[in-house]
């Protein structure tokens, strides 16, 4: 077998490779979700009695924000977040924010201390949490969503300023 031979099928494997990685996207669920996808049935927003956030009636896009108390950025994005419709009424924009603590008497006392519009706050049900980050992909951090009124996110981890080009 010659050199050229050998630096031929070389390259072709090499091509193959690419090729097959390039044509079977993957995406590792501990990610999150990524512009494009769907939002999953959010039912643990379904507290106190209000309806859940792919069944309530919708501004053109829902702003929502997964926060825990143990996450002390999502935690001080939850108030920045706050802080910012209440200084911003949208109606083209509405803000909820679900906590994944495992103990509601944490979340209680921390939407106490934080002094965040309770309206908007929501807890995961006990026993729904694991599901939630699993079916989110949130092994690895929280994440804030942009979601239009379909369902659909159009934006991950948007800042303020982001915000600004979706509100008319």
């Amino acid at each position: 077998m010659t050199l050229k031979g050998i630096l031929f099928g070389a390259c072709a494997c090499c091509l193959t490779l690419l090729v097959s990685a390039a044509s079977t996207p993957h995406r590792a669920s501990a990610d999150g979700l990524t512009v494009g996808d769907v939002l999953p049935k959010m039912k643990s927003l379904d507290v106190g009695g209000r309806r859940s956030l792919t069944e309530a009636p919708r501004q053109h896009y829902t702003l929502l924000h997964l926060w825990a108390a143990y996450d002390a950025e999502s935690r001080a994005e939850n108030v920045v977040w706050d802080q910012y419709f209440s200084a911003r009424p949208s109606t083209q924009i509405s803000y909820r924010a679900l906590s994944l603590d495992t103990d509601s008497a944490v979340y209680h006392r921390t939407i106490a201390l934080d002094q965040v519009d309770v309206l908007a706050q929501s807890c995961a049900p006990e026993g729904q949490r694991s599901e939630l980050i699993s079916s989110l992909g949130l092994q690895q951090g929280l994440h804030t969503y942009l979601v239009d009124a379909q369902g659909v996110v159009r934006a991950v981890d948007p800042t303020p300023q982001e915000l600004t080009k979706y509100i008319k």
